[in-house]
């Protein structure tokens, strides 16, 4: 990972960057009323259903993120060939999640195919990792610094990329839901690329954010495209690739974890993954009402997911709704920069005025959008539990678990590191119990809102 300070700065890579930006932002921008056009003259349409009117609105609209993200990944290749490589794998990832994506839009491939494929797409940063093309390192993590998974980490790699990409597209549905939740996590991603002295997380943000910009102009309420598989598939590519060059796992968990409670809950009520199409059929998680507003279903079989437990404090309008996810990943975003900071704590960069500004900004406006968004309270309850306890977890291992004199476990070339094997073998416990609460709690909400519909 080079630094952003170790590369030699001037006016020249400022301008560099900034025509990247506007090439990937102009070429999406430009390209999108036409495809529009196409998709519906080609009856690639969808149906918005959660509108009475259900109007048609061109489908697979994401492809113009691939499209507009290649051009602007060329110019980063010629202005930077020093991030060549990554940048080719980067851009190969991504292309690989929309054909996967567009494939699944035209056909609609079966869940277990679906997931198979997309496991594929981080074939891209494995093959070339092995091979010495480009070099993932082991993640580094607050308090345990940078940990002893140099082997181990890189052969999961296909599988992150998929939970990423179906845990975005898990979230999909509602108008600018799913760009919009998109294009705020890669914003503070950047900001954490910064603080990380990261260049790949820096110069890979960039022209993400630049397709996603527009996109969402055309994506948000009412929405006059959907991003399809193709659109979501990228998206979640983009922020694992982001996640992997720029070395920001900590951080990307963080600011993913709006997506990841929703695939938790979506998991837990069908046991397994599924479209969100397949899950709609029997087991819808919301009624449309006749006024377009949309309420949650008090079905004990319906799908648990997070907008079923926004909407079961009453029924909210679409743009309401979305906007209780865009406030969600917000926050979300603010854990991800404490979460940098505690990173600086622990590799010894520690700056004590950096550290409390840090701590006043994310106060500040969290305790904004708690006030402004009351139904979010519970979900932010819970991220910050699981943040806290992880926070403790790993303080204990620190003190108590890295110091034991043990030898790693070695399988040929393989070798286990058997301290972290043990603290694996002692999060369980605690996962199971946060687990357990934080279904209690949805099942609560559900509960409060099937006796205040009993009593109307």
């Amino acid at each position: 990972m080079p630094h952003l300070t170790q590369l030699n700065w001037s006016f020249l890579e400022i301008f560099y960057l900034i025509i990247i930006f506007l090439v990937g932002f102009l070429v999406t921008f430009k390209i999108l009323p036409f495809l529009i056009k196409f998709m519906k003259k080609k009856d690639y349409i969808g149906y918005d259903i959660h509108k009475n009117a259900q109007p048609k609105v061109a489908e697979s609209g994401g492809i113009v993120l691939v499209i507009g993200f290649t051009v602007a990944s060329i110019f980063l290749m010629f202005f930077f060939p020093v991030l060549f490589k990554e940048t080719l794998i980067f851009l190969l990832t991504v292309i690989s999640a929309g054909a996967i994506g567009f494939i699944d839009d035209r056909k609609k491939l079966k869940s277990r195919y679906k997931i198979t494929l997309s496991i594929f797409c981080g074939s891209a940063i494995f093959f070339a990792n092995f091979f010495g093309f480009i070099a993932i390192s082991s993640p580094t993590i607050p308090f345990l610094d940078k940990t002893r998974l140099n082997f181990i980490y890189p052969l999961i790699i296909p599988v992150i990329v998929a939970v990423f990409i179906n845990s975005v597209n898990m979230l999909e549905g509602y108008n600018g839901e799913g760009s919009g939740t998109c294009l705020i996590i890669v914003s503070f991603l950047f900001i954490c690329g910064l603080i990380w002295n990261s260049a790949e997380a820096v110069f890979f943000t960039i022209p993400v954010i630049a397709v996603l910009i527009p996109f969402f102009i055309y994506n948000k309420y009412p929405a006059k495209v959907f991003p399809g598989d193709v659109g979501t598939l990228s998206m979640g590519a983009m922020i694992a690739c982001i996640m992997f060059f720029g070395s920001l796992e900590v951080a990307t968990f963080c600011a993913l974890l709006t997506h990841i409670f929703n695939s938790f809950y979506v998991i837990n009520s069908v046991r397994g993954f599924f479209e969100s199409s397949d899950i709609h059929k029997d087991k819808s998680d919301i009624i449309l009402l006749k006024d377009d507003r949309i309420q949650a279903s008090d079905k004990r079989d319906a799908a648990l997911t997070l907008p079923r437990l926004i909407l079961a404090k009453g029924p909210l309008t679409e743009p309401e709704l979305v906007k209780n996810f865009y406030a969600l990943s917000t926050i979300c975003g603010f854990f991800s920069i404490i979460s940098i900071i505690f990173l600086q704590v622990s590799i010894g960069n520690f700056e004590p005025i950096v550290f409390f500004v840090s701590i006043i900004i994310f106060f500040v406006p969290t305790s904004f959008l708690l006030y402004k968004f009351p139904r979010i309270r519970g979900i932010i309850v819970q991220m910050i539990i699981l943040l806290v306890f992880i926070t403790i977890f790993l303080s204990i291992i620190e003190i108590f678990i890295m110091p034991l004199p043990f030898e790693d476990i070695g399988f040929g070339i393989i070798k286990i590191p058997i301290n972290l094997l043990i603290s694996f073998l002692l999060v369980v416990p605690g996962l199971l119990i946060w687990y357990l609460l934080t279904i209690k709690y949805f099942w609560s909400v559900i509960e409060k809102m099937k006796i205040k519909n009993e009593k109307k």
